[in-house]
């Protein structure tokens, strides 16, 4: 006995050391990466999917899309227009203490119909709308003129009184009155842009307009909190019910807050009672308060894995991830369980007293990690985070345990402790079960009619269904857009051209597509740039034209009721180039649909009211450097691409499942260890069907997870067959793993409650299942 302590002591200490030298390693390499890369949050559910472009659309779209994410808006109402002047000073004050935003209260004046006159009127007959251009090429004088005739009956159009004098051709006119200034909602008053409501009472609301804006994303949470907690305050201070005063904000800032405080609250809640319910097991299984340290030191050093890992390989980690990270608890958590089983109801080996679950854990390790590994090679970078995360947490709580509960065997336990008699019962309903074996005919019927059933469910793969939020923010953001006439879609056309007037010109060959998809209810209206501004050439085309109708006589008759005199037609046409358009006062407004990257140009056509997207692709696949821009459908058709390319994925996790027992216990022997988690995989899907109506790519990816899961338990009952001790541990592991999904099942988010759903079906089923194994193995003691 003396000749073994030494060795048992010097073995001991040199795996602590070693434990004590990696760890010390992490921590410096952590330290590294906290102070010299950078490392954010996000909480846009659109920037887990990836989707291909080419280069410099890629570039653009992201340009648009952060310009789009940084802007804010927020409107202050009061029945009295001075009192919403005065609150919305108040709010710009408190907004500008927040560092990282411009705030603008101010602005100049809005395009004046005189002002856009005045700038258009240099270039005569250079605007002539497409309707006034087919009565002029294929109309008689008296077609003409019962076309101009009926522009001088427009009484309500300010554009003939303004122009006429100017432009007895009235094309000048008949262009305006084909045109929507973009900001109709909003009335410049001494620099402050209001919009004004009524009510149901019938009384007038003011709205002031305040714009913000982020210097960085709107999407960086500390920004975002800022912006939301000052909002807060604001209307904490000022109640409506005592000062009249309502406000409405708007802009990616108060979402990214709202889902950053709901996935806080969430892995607080979700984190605090999955480690305290772990815990409280252990202690009532094990009674030791020592096992509970050891399996909170256990996960603690696993989260502290899975967060390096996140932080060595990914600047950019989305919410959901940290949300998911809840469930390494439960996972991490079976290590010590194996450990703590064997240390406590087995017969210690004091040289290794690990030794004879030492196999069995690597197993598990390389089966579950097997699993997640896929993950990483997947498109979608959310299963990539969770992949890694999970993946580092699960080789710190192998290390933990193999190198450091060795030298904490001897406080651990003293000696052997008696199996709970429960789990002796359980023990006996294992292996009557499964000595009751199915006809292997009726399992591959259930599992053909589950497949059949599965093929038949409705697959959801609009990423707006997986996160879910709060219906305030969404009252706001609609009754903002309404005010403000801004309802525009998210989907957009971009146009790419060399010269801004190649982009001018494919502007304008979509204008009659888009004219006629809007007459087909496909959408209900577009704005571009080329509507206000046609190109160079299509500017000498119009005055062409015009001075052929003139030289034809074609004006006589509305000459004659005007009472003017025909004068010579101009013999140098001037044309509005961009530049110069620039400077005009509606150039303004468009400021966000113009962009110059890398030497090209490039605008965009907004859209409203889209019905059938599919079919608006499909147009413009005909024209070249137009690209119709619809990320939400983008991301939806990807993940459609991934859920069929899981199929591979599951093929690959059991093949190399397969390998792995085939090598160990024979081919027929692996077959039925890898089948125990698919039937199991199958049934969580099927379950998941009828409970939320439809799957979504969280509940197949969920099918991993039960993968990994279940092959770990047959490898358990495979290397130690129908043992006590076994039982124990898996039904530990089960029940700490179903209390973690249990929880995420309540989640607020429907990707993580479909998710937690499906794998807490998948282990209950998995663990009924999996003591088949215990056949294989040779050790049924």
């Amino acid at each position: 006995m003396p000749s073994n302590s030494p060795i048992k002591s010097i073995s001991s200490r040199t795996k602590l050391v070693l434990w004590l030298i990696q760890l010390l390693l992490l921590i410096a390499g952590l330290i590294y990466l906290c102070l010299f890369k950078s490392f954010s949050v996000v909480a846009d559910i659109n920037q887990i999917f990836t989707v291909e472009q080419s280069d410099d659309i890629r570039v653009v779209s992201e340009r648009i899309e952060q310009q789009h994410l940084r802007q804010h808006v927020l409107l202050v109402a009061h029945e009295k227009r001075d009192n919403a002047i005065e609150y919305a000073e108040q709010a710009a004050a408190s907004l500008r203490t927040i560092n990282g935003i411009t705030v603008n209260l101010r602005f100049g004046s809005l395009p004046q119909l005189d002002s856009i006159v005045k700038d258009y009127i240099p270039y005569q007959h250079a605007f002539v709308s497409n309707a006034y251009k087919n009565v002029l090429s294929s109309g008689s004088a008296d077609d003409v003129f019962t076309y101009q005739f009926s522009l001088l009956n427009e009484m309500g159009s300010p554009w003939v009184a303004s122009t006429l004098e100017i432009d007895p051709s009235l094309s000048l006119a008949d262009f305006f009155n084909q045109q929507n200034l973009p900001t109709t909602g909003l009335k410049n008053d001494q620099g402050y842009l209001i919009a004004q409501q009524t009510n149901q009472a019938g009384a007038s609301i003011y709205y002031v307009l305040v714009n913000f804006v982020s210097a960085g994303t709107g999407l960086d949470l500390n920004i975002a909190n800022d912006i939301a907690t000052k909002i807060a305050e604001l209307k904490q201070q000022n109640k409506e019910h005592t000062t009249g005063v309502h406000y409405l904000a708007t802009g990616a800032a108060f979402f990214t807050a709202n889902a950053s405080n709901s996935a806080k609250t969430e892995m607080t809640v979700f984190g605090g009672i999955s480690i305290i319910a772990t815990l409280l097991l252990i202690l009532a299984i094990y009674r030791s308060a020592l096992s509970v340290l050891c399996t909170l030191f256990v996960i603690s050093v696993s989260m502290l894995y899975g967060y390096s890992a996140l932080r060595l390989f990914f600047t950019e980690v989305n919410i959901l991830t940290l949300v998911f990270a809840v469930t390494l608890i439960g996972i991490a958590a079976d290590y010590s369980f194996h450990a703590l089983s064997e240390l406590r109801f087995s017969k210690l080996n004091r040289s290794n007293p690990l030794l004879s679950i030492r196999s069995s854990l690597l197993l598990g390790f390389i089966t579950t990690t097997a699993g997640y590994l896929i993950l990483v090679f997947t498109p979608l970078s959310l299963f990539q985070q969770i992949a890694v995360f999970t993946m580092a947490g699960l080789l710190g709580a192998l290390l933990t345990v193999l190198l450091v509960y060795p030298s904490l065997a001897g406080f651990i336990v003293k000696k052997p402790t008696a199996i709970p008699g429960f789990i002796t019962r359980l023990n006996r309903w294992q292996k009557i079960l499964v000595k009751k074996r199915v006809n292997g005919r009726w399992q591959i019927a259930l599992l053909v009619l589950l497949l059949g059933g599965l093929s038949l469910v409705e697959n959801v793969d609009d990423p707006r269904t997986f996160y879910q939020s709060s219906a305030d923010l969404i009252s706001q953001q609609q009754q903002i857009t309404t005010i403000l006439n801004a309802q525009w879609d998210s989907p957009y056309i971009l146009i790419a051209g060399d010269t801004p007037e190649q982009t001018l010109q494919r502007s304008e060959q979509l204008i009659e597509p888009l004219t006629q998809l809007q007459q087909q209810g496909v959408l209900s209206a577009y704005a571009s740039i080329s509507q206000w501004l046609p190109s160079i050439a299509t500017q000498i085309q119009s005055q062409q034209l015009v001075k052929n109708a003139q030289q034809s006589g074609l004006f006589e008759q509305l000459n004659t009721v005007l009472g003017l005199v025909v004068g010579s037609t101009p013999s140098d046409y001037k044309q509005l180039d961009f530049t110069t358009w620039q400077k005009s006062q509606v150039a303004a407004l468009f400021n966000d649909q113009w962009l110059q990257i890398n030497g090209r140009f490039y605008s965009i056509i907004k859209l409203k009211g889209i019905n059938d997207s599919k079919e608006i692709d499909r147009i413009l696949n005909n024209y070249s450097e137009v690209v119709f821009v619809d990320k939400v459908s983008a991301v939806g058709k990807k993940i459609g691409q991934f859920r069929h390319h899981l199929i591979l994925i599951y093929a690959l996790a059991l093949i190399a499942a397969m390998l792995v027992f085939w090598l160990r216990y024979g081919v027929i022997n692996a077959i039925t260890a890898v089948s125990r988690p698919v039937i199991a995989m199958i049934i969580a899907l099927a379950m998941s069907a009828l409970f939320f109506g439809s799957l979504s790519v969280f509940n197949y990816v969920a099918g991993i997870l039960i993968l990994a899961l279940g092959l770990d338990y047959c490898v358990f009952y495979a290397e130690h067959g129908h043992c006590e001790k076994i039982t124990l541990t898996t039904l530990i592991s089960a029940l700490s793993s179903l209390l973690v999904f249990a929880i995420l099942i309540v989640s607020s988010t429907p990707a993580v409650s479909q998710f937690g759903f499906t794998v807490f079906i998948g282990v209950v089923v998995v663990f009924t299942i999996s003591p088949r194994l215990a056949l294989v193995s040779k050790r049924n003691i």
